[in-house]
Formats: C-alpha cells, structure tokens, sequence
C-alpha cells in the first residue's frame, strides 16, 4: 500500500515568479486601514469582503510591499492577517484557499528563499563529533551527527542561521526532516559503525506516526540496525507540551531506537522532563560542565543529577569538555560518556581512535 504522505514536512512551498495579486484579510478594521495606506503605494488597491486585494506590476513591487508591511505591522497582526498570492487577473476560486497563509509566513518566505535554495539544491550536509567512554575514550561510543549548510562563498557553516530563518518562514518541519534525512544518509555514506546521535526539534514534529515515518523508511533503506540510533531531543526548554514530547519519544522507542533529552541544564523545565519521560542518555549543558572542578555549586549540581540519572537507569553525557581537568573531575563521579573540543572537534568524516592528551 503506498504510503501516505505529510505535505508540511516533504514539501518545500514555492515563491511565485509571474505578476502577483495580494489579497489579504486583517484581523480589525484599523489594521485593514494601515494596510490600505501603505498598499497605495505599492500597487492598485481594492476593497474585497473583510479585507484587501493589491495589483503589484512586478515582483520588486511585490517584495517591496512586503517588506513595508513587515516594518508596519506589529508581529500579532501580521500573525492574525490572512494572506493569498495569485496570478494577475485570476479572482481567487473556492480550491485556492487552500493555499491562504498567514501574512506573517509569505513575509517570512520571501525573506526565506536562500533558505529555500540551500535545502532544494542538497546543500546540506553532516559532520560528526566523537562521544566516547568515560573509561574507554581513545575509542568513539557514538558519533553526534551536526548538521552543516554550503553557503554562496561556498563555507560550510553551522546551521543556527537556517533553523532561525526557518522558523520565522514557517519552514521548521520542512528543514528538521531534511536534517535528520541528511544525517542518516551521510552517516551511512561514511559508513558509520558507532551508535549515532540525531537531533532533532519536538516543535517540529505534527504528528509523530505520520512525521517520522519517512524518517524511519531513510533507515531501513539505508539497511542500518534501529539500535545504532539515538534521537536526541533539542530547545527542551522550550517544550510546553510534555505528552506530545513524549508520544514522540514512544514512536521513536516502537521502533527500536534510542532516545536522549539533550542540554540538561540549559533550562528550567529540563529536570522535571528527565523525571517525566525517563531517556535513555541525558546530555549534560556545556554551562554546567565548563570549570565545574573549580566550581561547588556546579559540582553539587552534577553530582546529584549523575545519581538521579543512575537511579532510574539513565546514561549520562557531559558536552563541551574542553580541559582535562573536567574530563577527570566526571570521570571520578561516575559519568558515563563524554563529548567535547578536548577529545575531537566536528569533523566531515567519523573518527575511529582519538589520539588525545593524557594530562594536563
């Protein structure tokens, strides 16, 4: 049976290239008014039902308009207008609205369509970091997979710019399953031989069956094991949802994966989420690690969250180790795994042995 598809996550939306109508349809009447003011500037302005249609003769009009009614406009009422593009000439029909968005999301599409380039023409790649075994760290346990985008000067650079873009156009479903697409398929192209770590942003999960599902088909065609994987959880501070938080986790775990609950101590809900959805590994934050064998409070801290974790059957990863000091200091508490500049950066290809310094 052919599957069904998520047309949010896997389809990238397309930005129109011929004359545009704009119909937009504002939340109030004093917001249709400082659309209509600033739309006389741009194009033919109509009044329709319960809002406005705008004729631009080209798209710099277009974007031009747009960008107007982005400085304009408060973040609310772009959020609450509706907005529609069509053709010139072409009155909107019932299957058009379909397509009606938010203003706030054609705004952030055009703003967005280098973002839209660099995930339709496979720019986008995966470097890896070493996790390694608190007693066995010359050789990787796992391998972090994080995500890398080529740029016009052709750099590979971090992805903060993307997922931040990406969020503001509405495109963070499209971009996290293009992620996690990615990191499975460069993984098995390096032929990755350690368990994995992929990010990913609970936010941009709908539906975790039906938004996993090509994810989970990527690994079955690339014939790895499940449990090679670990799914690792990001912005867990930002999660407001925990039971949607933790169907994800459920449908990942049916399936055979791991799952880890990343930044612990990046926020203030992280600790009671360790409690609620009980992961396989937890990710200590770099905040918590930096200097914690000079510091007290961060010693008490991690010390207690070490035990917590033990008690209920969870591993612990400390990140962003960058001193030998720390490295012993977790060593001799008990932590499980450790990741950091200390033992290797984010590299194109996975390392098999890390030729790291003993002492200080």
């Amino acid at each position: 049976m052919k599957r069904s598809t998520c047309e949010r996550c896997e389809t990238l939306p397309t930005l129109p290239t011929d004359l545009t109508a704009v119909y937009v349809w504002p939340p109030m009447g004093h917001t249709t008014g400082k659309m209509k003011a600033i739309a006389t500037k741009y194009g033919d302005v109509t009044s329709i039902q319960g809002g406005l249609a705008i004729q631009c003769e080209s798209q710099h009009q277009l974007a031009t308009l747009l960008t107007a009614f982005d400085d304009a406009l408060t973040e609310q009422e772009k959020a609450d207008s509706n907005c529609l593009l069509q053709q010139m000439g072409e009155e909107p029909s019932l299957n058009d609205f379909v397509r009606v968005s938010t203003l706030r999301r054609v705004i952030g599409l055009f703003g967005a369509d280098w973002l839209l380039k660099v995930v339709s023409e496979e720019r986008l790649t995966s470097w890896f970091q070493p996790i390694v075994h608190a007693h066995q760290p010359n050789v990787p346990y796992a391998h972090e997979c994080l995500l890398r985008w080529r740029d016009d000067t052709n750099t590979w650079t971090t992805p903060g710019k993307l997922f931040a873009k990406a969020k503001d156009a509405e495109l963070l479903f499209q971009l996290d399953r293009k992620a996690r697409e990615v990191c499975i398929k460069t993984a098995h192209k390096r032929g990755v031989n350690s368990k994995i770590f992929i990010n990913f942003t609970p936010t941009a999960i709908y539906d975790p069956r039906n938004c996993l599902r090509a994810t989970f088909e990527i690994i079955r065609q690339t014939g790895l094991s499940p449990d090679q994987f670990v799914f690792e959880i990001v912005e867990t501070e930002k999660v407001n949802d925990p039971a949607h938080l933790k169907a994800i986790l459920d449908e990942y775990r049916s399936h055979g994966f791991g799952v880890a609950l990343d930044d612990l101590g990046a926020g203030n809900s992280t600790l009671e989420l360790l409690g609620a959805l009980k992961p396989d590994y937890v990710k200590l934050d770099m905040q918590w690690i930096r200097d914690v064998h000079l510091d007290s409070f961060k010693a008490e801290l991690v010390q207690r969250v070490i035990g917590l974790a033990h008690t209920f059957g969870i591993k612990v990863v400390a990140e962003g180790i960058e001193k030998f000091e720390e490295s012993a200091w977790l060593r001799s508490k008990g932590i499980d795994y450790m990741q950091g500049y200390f033992f290797a950066k984010p590299a194109p290809k996975p390392v098999t042995e890390i030729e790291r310094r003993q002492t200080a």
